[in-house]
């Protein structure tokens, strides 16, 4: 044993003695590079972009303390990773390691693994890989291949369902792979995924890119301010640039990979996205995938000289191989069609308007919305103007991860005369009254489709019925009269519901109407019934009837219930609670105010009560919860628009006793629970799920867009 530590030592310090000498020549070509090694690594930040961190003599310590703790996983056949990313180096070391570093504090080595191919390096690379071997899979080639073949070798061996080609003059920023591949796996159609690339000192290098009839590449937004809306939504590009882009390993096998006609380099990104979009597949672009980028370190700038020169050369056989293409599909250099031609979705192009950016964690209203525009962006080319600007810009930054494109206010009325849109969507009465006039001024062929989300008079009718308020009344008779007459001027009317497009026919005649209810994405189901225990209500206390409802239940069922089943808690979720509800917060009843993720709530209460006194249209709490199977009591109201029956996909009583003893039997009742579970799961199945919602949506968007006579 003794003489087992001896060696273990000595080995350690003959190790250490190698890593400081690694060190010493890492500093050594951070010094001759102008790189400052006594600070500290940093993250310069401006108001546009996060730079490159700094490089210094800490950080290869780092690297590898960070190897030793988080090892690659052995991937077996059965477990294979779900992304390879792959990176050719030639040289540049200091740069390799950045990378590295970077996406060490990125990656789950459980899901990933990363292959360098170093293209026979001179300097200090191969020591720095060695020694990392054990988070890095190394590719050491005797000579330079070149970026395609290097790129080629690294696939090969890949067992990732998604190769990422990554260049090691990089350092990847946080969420950079995750918005890849949730972008590739939201959509079987999409074959590749590029990230937004920004130089170090925070400029937009690359939002996309596309290519003139003649060949020309450009980078769509170089130069300009990264956080500019236009460069913020996901779309249909020509290509993006392999310093980042992710390829379905079965599209690259099926292409045999980069054409090795552009070896070493040059047009070999442009022609396999080409390729890619020839199979029938979509490149995106998704600018919440970000990385910087230090742009020719290795292959230099000047096109007369090096590599860089094949940057001509390969332009040249590119134009060869998709002349057919090139004169087909696309139009002659324009800088005033750059917008255009940096978007390949297609579509009619479609303009929607609501009072604010949907914030779908937060209310079913903007889950509502968040899932039209995803609907919406199926059959059509959709852009988002909210009235009132929000304090979430995160969720502006979400709807362009879809592929949602946003403007202010302040830029419609240019908007509407530069783009030509089909139709414009004005969501809520107020929106609709607001804007419906200076729309038709703006441009007199656009289509209005005014979606009513709810008939606000029916609500306010049913609470005047209910509380005799003067208020209600007052209201109601406003917005009958102010819904009537939007309907009437408008070429389309979107109802929630078949109830309340019969209430509106009566009331307007004359009104195109168009059935467009909630979407609802079947979740999963989470625990058993013996493993759940609490009740549950969810919704926005600023929305009237849901405060009702909570009171309703508290005062009037809720101790009709405990007689029944005495440890049966409630969980009351949903923002901006007000002091009346909040008194209720007790050992029994937990108010909890806004919370970010309901799904472990779903997950595991037994029931969901939905005892709403009054309101119109599709209660989005109600399909939510049959969404995750959780069985569902609620009144005649709660229910309305869904087409539910009591005792098969949902419990429905609308006096307190009878709902009480509702509750009471799906708490209790195994059989009952998981009949209304199975029946209600699969009830949204059938009727509300996007696939079968946005066969309506595309049907009203193609109907009425036919309509529009583009000059």
């Amino acid at each position: 044993m003794k003489r087992l530590l001896v060696a273990l030592v000595g080995s350690a310090v003959r190790f250490k003695a190698r890593l400081v000498g690694v060190v010493d020549k890492l500093i050594s070509v951070a010094v001759k590079n102008g790189l400052n090694i006594e600070e500290p690594r940093t993250w310069k930040a401006n108001r546009i972009a996060a730079t490159a961190p700094s490089w210094s003599s800490h950080d290869f310590l780092l690297l590898m303390n960070a190897a030793s703790n988080r090892r690659a996983t052995t991937h077996s056949s059965d477990n294979a990773p779900r992304a390879s990313i792959i990176i050719p180096v030639f040289n540049n070391v200091e740069h390799t390691f950045q990378c590295l570093r970077s996406l060490i504090r990125e990656i789950d080595f459980n899901e990933t693994e990363i292959i360098v191919v170093n293209n026979a390096s001179r300097d200090e690379t191969e020591i720095v890989l060695f020694h990392l071997g054990d988070i890095v899979q190394v590719i050491n080639n005797r000579e330079n291949m070149g970026f395609v073949d290097a790129c080629n070798q690294g696939a090969a061996v890949a067992r990732g369902k998604y190769l990422v080609f990554l260049n090691n003059d990089t350092q990847v920023l946080p969420g950079w792979l995750k918005h890849l591949i949730d972008t590739v796996e939201n959509d079987p159609s999409i074959g590749a995924v590029g990230s937004m690339l920004i130089y170090p000192d925070g400029s937009l290098q690359e939002a996309g890119a596309g290519v003139w009839k003649n060949g020309d590449a450009f980078r769509y937004g170089w130069g300009k301010n990264p956080e500019h809306r236009k460069y913020n939504f996901a779309r249909q590009v020509d290509y993006c640039s392999a310093a980042s882009l992710l390829v379905r390993k079965v599209v690259f096998d099926q292409l045999d990979g980069f054409d090795r006609r552009y070896a070493p380099a040059y047009y070999e990104d442009t022609d396999l996205c080409f390729s890619v979009r020839a199979l029938g597949y979509k490149v995106i672009y998704q600018p919440m995938s970000r990385l910087i980028h230090n742009e020719g370190v290795t292959a230099g700038r000047d096109v007369q000289i090096g590599f860089k020169r094949f940057q001509t050369i390969n332009q040249k056989k590119f134009v060869v191989k998709w002349r057919e293409v090139l004169e087909r599909d696309y139009i002659e250099r324009d800088p005033a069609l750059l917008d255009e031609a940096a978007n390949r979705n297609t579509g009619p192009r479609i303009i929607i308007f609501d009072n604010l950016v949907p914030t779908p964690d937060r209310d079913s209203g903007s889950m509502r919305m968040f899932m039209l525009l995803k609907a919406l962006m199926k059959c059509s080319r959709p852009l988002f103007v909210p009235l009132h600007g929000t304090d979430w810009p995160e969720y502006e930054k979400l709807l362009g991860k879809e592929g949602i494109e946003t403007a202010p206010l302040t830029a419609y009325k240019k908007l509407l005369k530069e783009r030509r849109f089909h139709a414009a969507i004005l969501s809520h009465p107020d929106v609709a009254s607001a804007l419906l006039t200076s729309i038709r001024r703006a441009d007199s062929r656009i289509k209005i489709i005014y979606d009513t989300v709810d008939l606000h008079f029916l609500r306010y009718e049913r609470e005047h019925q209910l509380t005799g308020d003067s208020q209600s009344a007052e209201a109601a008779r406003r917005y009958r009269k102010l819904e009537t007459r939007l309907a009437q001027a408008s070429d389309q009317v979107w109802c929630i519901t078949s109830e309340d497009r019969e209430v509106l026919e009566s009331a307007s005649p004359s009104a195109k109407i168009k059935v467009v209810p909630n979407i609802h994405s079947l979740q999963s189901r989470g625990k058993t019934f013996d493993e759940r225990h609490g009740l549950l209500f969810i919704g926005g206390f600023l929305h009237r009837p849901n405060s009702d409802a909570v009171h309703y239940f508290i005062t009037e069922i809720y101790p009709l219930v405990r007689q029944g089943i005495p440890d049966a808690k409630l969980y009351v979720v949903g923002g901006g609670v007000t002091p009346q509800i909040a008194a209720y917060d007790s050992g029994d009843v937990s108010i909890m105010g806004y919370v970010p993720d309901v799904g472990a709530l779903f997950h595991t209460c037994r029931a969901f009560i939905a005892p709403l006194r009054y309101g119109a249209g599709m209660k989005g709490k109600v399909g939510q919860a049959l969404s995750y199977g959780l069985p569902v009591v609620t009144t005649t109201i709660g229910a309305e628009g869904i087409g539910l029956t009591t005792n098969h996909e949902a419990m429905i009583a609308d006096d307190p006793r009878a709902f009480a003893e509702a509750v009471v039997r799906v708490y209790r009742d195994r059989e009952l629970w998981q009949r209304l579970s199975d029946n209600g799961y699969s009830h949204i199945e059938k009727h509300f799920t996007p696939q079968v919602v946005a066969e309506g949506i595309r049907d009203a968007i193609i109907e009425i867009s036919e309509q529009t006579k583009l000059i």
